[in-house]
């Protein structure tokens, strides 16, 4: 019956509910968000990602979505303290917010919704918050493993879904010092760093796995310390 009931709520119910969680949530956490840009940079210190955007179905939205995520997160400051929320800072990804259909993955199936293609944005923030030693309050992996190792952009387990109201990326800087999010896009590459007026000790990330009959277990360690064991189902 219960079941029943939920299947019978519009989504658009379900997703209102989720935001007044998520709304009281937050003011029982009381966290502080950014909301300062510098074009310049804050420092002379960095750490840099850069990942290869690669070819498939929706490629150009993809690279469309992927921008428009860059232009709104590019030069964001992040100060001791305050928490960056991925959906506070993009929006809903509706057309209205000049969002594209794009490729996702769907209850453990590859599909299309507007915004797609966004999460290796949101994947690349999250391996780079890992390295550089900020704290991941919230962070989801996809359900599936839909690529062959020689495919991969980062290890397995260094991915990070985003799903409106549902499954944010947030990251708190514990640093005694701010940090600046740097961003480019082009057609074949994302380009992402993290500027400091300090110097970022790199964090030792590691990643363990364990093979079952219908998937692998990951087991994401930073600095000998367990963060997160997650599993995929493999195609």
């Amino acid at each position: 019956m219960k079941q029943q009931l939920k299947n019978w709520i519009p989504h658009s119910w379900k997703l209102q509910i989720k935001l007044l969680q998520r709304y009281v949530d937050e003011r029982k956490n009381n966290h502080s968000y950014p909301k300062k840009y510098l074009s310049e940079n804050i420092g002379e210190h960095s750490i840099k990602i850069q990942q290869i955007i690669k070819k498939g179905a929706f490629h150009h939205n993809k690279i469309h979505n992927l921008k428009v995520v860059g232009n709104k997160i590019n030069n964001l400051v992040i100060h001791p303290g305050e928490v960056f929320s991925f959906w506070k800072i993009i929006g809903k990804p509706s057309k209205k917010n000049d969002f594209k259909e794009g490729r996702n993955l769907i209850k453990n199936n590859i599909s299309s919704d507007v915004g797609g293609g966004i999460c290796q944005f949101s994947s690349i923030l999250y391996f780079m918050a890992l390295q550089s030693g900020l704290k991941i309050l919230e962070r989801f992996p996809h359900s599936i493993d839909i690529y062959k190792e020689e495919e991969r952009f980062t290890p397995l387990g260094s991915d990070c879904t985003v799903v409106y109201g549902y499954k944010d990326l947030q990251i708190q800087n514990i640093l005694p010092f701010p940090v600046q999010i740097k961003c480019m896009i082009n057609d074949d590459e994302l380009y992402l760093s993290l500027i400091s007026p300090k110097e970022l000790r790199v964090q030792e990330v590691e990643f363990k796995y364990f093979e079952t009959e219908k998937g692998v277990w990951v087991e994401t360690l930073s600095n000998s310390k367990t963060l997160f064991k997650n599993f995929y189902i493999r195609l």
